[in-house]
């Protein structure tokens, strides 16, 4: 059965009309916003100004916020990645009934809310929590210690919470590697860590890319574990774009926030996946 453009076309209009109405439109609207005034008696004010932009970049709290949001974002995604790597490629190599388990408990975390799995790391790193409570028990503390509210857990924590994706993601792309080409390396007397990097690695380049930049975005976005696990002593940018809007009543600033996340979320995007093709270009001229 074959389809023509046309058909093509109507098949996709559904999907692209439900896009545009329930995600594109709202999201125009609400940015809107960050090019107007606020206001104590609406939304904002419909006046056009670049004030909210200018206020942000002159606050030494909000750059700071976003620089911490970036660096948090890129720690969480280098770290997800080289975690989820082995993973992913155990999972390939596993048989059919060991593979079906391995996909099931790595999706079975996606099945808990991001809030829960975030309370679970204050329960276990809190100031009454497990691991304090254990090391004091043992003595190998005087007192309970702060191990919360630091940009490490945090970059830990939401590493936590994408890491699934990040496996599934790779374990896609490694499913189609074919493993005639590792079998051929082998034989030639290439070790196993050399088959990876130069055969394997190369192939699943365009997987490394989807999966780091999905991942990226959501810890851009990261709201609730920031919030509960770093709290107002490592403040990052989504948690200050709702206290904006929703305790300061402040729509036009927090949109203007929105709109820039929006704005390096993507450009950090692309950039990456230019030069992470241009690499994989390299590799493939190289061999």
């Amino acid at each position: 059965m074959t389809f023509d453009r046309r058909t093509g076309w109507l098949l996709v209009m559904p999907a692209a009309v439900l896009t545009v109405v329930f995600f594109v439109a709202p999201l125009v609207y609400f940015l809107r916003f960050s090019f107007e005034r606020p206001s104590r008696t609406a939304f904002s004010e419909p006046v056009f100004t670049l004030e909210n932009f200018a206020r942000f970049f002159a606050s030494p709290f909000h750059v700071g916020a976003l620089t911490r949001t970036l660096l948090v974002a890129a720690a969480a995604t280098v770290l997800a990645l080289l975690l989820a790597l082995p993973v992913a490629y155990l999972i390939t190599k596993a048989r059919a009934r060991t593979k079906a388990l391995l996909i099931i408990l790595t999706v079975f975390p996606l099945l808990v809310g991001n809030v829960v799995r975030s309370i679970s790391w204050v329960a276990l790193l809190g100031y009454s929590g497990v691991i304090n409570t254990v090391l004091t028990a043992v003595g190998l503390l005087d007192a309970p210690v702060e191990l919360l509210r630091t940009a490490t857990t945090v970059t830990v924590a939401i590493t936590s919470v994408v890491l699934p994706l990040m496996v599934l993601t790779l374990q896609a792309s490694l499913e189609s590697v074919d493993p005639n080409t590792e079998r051929a390396a082998l034989d030639l007397g290439a070790r196993p860590l050399r088959v990876f990097r130069q055969i394997v690695l190369p192939q699943i380049v365009p997987g490394i890319a989807a999966g780091t930049s999905l991942v990226f975005v959501l810890c851009i976005n990261a709201y609730a574990t920031p919030r509960l696990v770093g709290g107002a002593q490592v403040p990052m940018l989504a948690p200050v774009v709702y206290d904006t809007i929703s305790s300061d009543n402040n729509w036009p600033f927090g949109a203007s926030m929105a709109a820039l996340m929006l704005v390096v979320s993507l450009a950090v995007v692309l950039l990456y996946g230019r030069l992470l093709r241009r690499q994989f270009e390299g590799w493939r001229v190289a061999r």
